[in-house]
């Protein structure tokens, strides 16, 4: 079901209607966790996918009460392996699949939004081994994991927020109108998700297929049609990517909101960045902080004890690891890895010119540098580009991109 069906408003505006006549948490908290469960068994096709699931979830609770207990890196390390194996074989990744048996390799477990709760497990994991969850509950953990708000596609809500609310979910809007509010944000959320973005996305899918047909024979462009549509790949799938994600979470937040849950904003006009770095704090924030949090500071952490000396230049590994991992997560073709790769790229360009100001300007420099309008108005501008360009290999494999853009190049020359 997605979110911007009628069904799923109309269900979700009933929920709002009668929540908070409900007498007490207790009562809220089961309305909503058959709320969740009905939502995810919509999604789970089959029995088999019910148990992964299901093993899934009661693994990451299990070894998160052992760690607690008894602080375990070496648990820690050996069940996270498993479990990205274990997510590597039930997302179906060619170069895992490859080499198993062909009946474990097709086998027929599907379960939607597993990749946010991969990224909520090992956020569970850790902070519990870090003692930064005071409390585990069997009970929050299942509907934190399932919450049919975030199930999708996120935001990566943090556990210890989630269990701040759930404990209580009493009503967070003030007044009517903040409720007004809600609603007014539910309703932009779902123009640009079921119309604007679908719009942009068409207009996207039309110059790619004409650029991909010309490359093949199929048909012949001229100079500026050519350059036109290579132009709306370019901006096309960007504006609707962000428009999109954007007005999903519109509808998520505010209809988390009209029920008593707080969910983190995952978007601060991100095409305003002034580099890549910037970026990942404004476009899917949750994401970028995940990235920073559980896999760029550990990594550095452990080089910097390690190879302290060394430790500024190893750096760029870690950006490279990471958003590679990243990159891979989005998807299982080669394609996604060149994206993630291309972010470590720009983040690394970025802050190798900070340090380059810095150490040819000073602190002083550098502030006058970051203040002023000019410059900012170029490194948006680059910013912008450089993240369309990555963008091209975000819907498309690998020869599908190699083909429009020779289409166009071939336009220009």
């Amino acid at each position: 079901m997605s979110v911007a069906s009628l069904q799923f408003v109309a269900a979700l505006l009933l929920l709002s209607a009668v929540f908070f006549y409900l007498p007490g948490s207790q009562w809220r908290q089961g309305l909503l966790a058959v709320c969740n469960a009905a939502f995810l068994y919509l999604l789970i096709p089959n029995g088999a996918s019910w148990v992964a699931l299901g093993l899934f979830l009661l693994s990451g609770y299990a070894v998160a009460w052992l760690l607690r207990k008894w602080p375990s890196h070496m648990l820690l390390s050996a069940y996270l392996v498993a479990l990205v194996a274990a997510f590597l074989i039930m997302r179906k990744y060619e170069f895992v699949t490859a080499n198993l048996p062909d009946s474990i390799a097709a086998h027929a477990v599907s379960i939607v939004g597993l990749s946010y709760m991969l990224f909520r497990q090992v956020h569970f994991l850790v902070d519990a081994i870090q003692g930064q969850i005071e409390r585990l509950s069997l009970w929050a953990y299942v509907n934190y994991q399932l919450n049919l708000f975030t199930l999708l596609s996120g935001p990566i809500q943090r556990y210890q927020d989630f269990y701040d609310r759930w404990k209580e979910l009493g009503p967070v809007l003030e007044d009517g109108h903040a409720v007004r509010r809600a609603h007014f944000r539910l309703l932009i959320g779902l123009i640009k998700l079921a119309f604007i973005a679908a719009f942009f996305m068409s207009l996207y899918q039309r110059s790619a297929q004409a650029l991909i047909q010309a490359d093949g024979g199929a048909s012949a462009l001229g100079q500026y049609a050519a350059i036109g549509h290579f132009l709306g790949v370019l901006y096309f799938y960007p504006i609707y990517l962000y428009l999109n994600f954007s007005g999903y979470c519109d509808i998520v937040i505010a209809g988390a909101l009209l029920v008593g849950m707080k969910l983190p904003e995952n978007f601060d006009k991100p095409y305003l960045a002034r580099n890549v770095i910037d970026f990942w704090t404004r476009f899917h924030r949750t994401l970028g902080f995940w990235i920073r949090d559980y896999l760029f500071l550990p990594l550095y952490k452990g080089i910097a004890e390690r190879w302290p000396r060394r430790a500024d230049s190893l750096a760029f590994l870690c950006y490279f690891v990471a958003f590679f991992i990243a990159g891979v997560w989005h998807g299982p073709t080669a394609n996604f890895v060149v994206y993630g790769l291309l972010q470590a790229i720009g983040v690394s360009a970025a802050k190798i010119w900070e340090r380059h100001l810095l150490k040819r300007h000073g602190r002083a420099g550098l502030r006058q540098y970051l203040q002023s309008s000019r410059v900012r108005a170029v490194a948006i501008a680059g910013t912008l580009h450089f993240e369309f360009i990555s963008i091209l290999f975000f819907p498309a494999d690998i020869p599908t991109v190699v083909q429009m853009l020779r289409t166009a190049f071939r336009a220009v020359a």
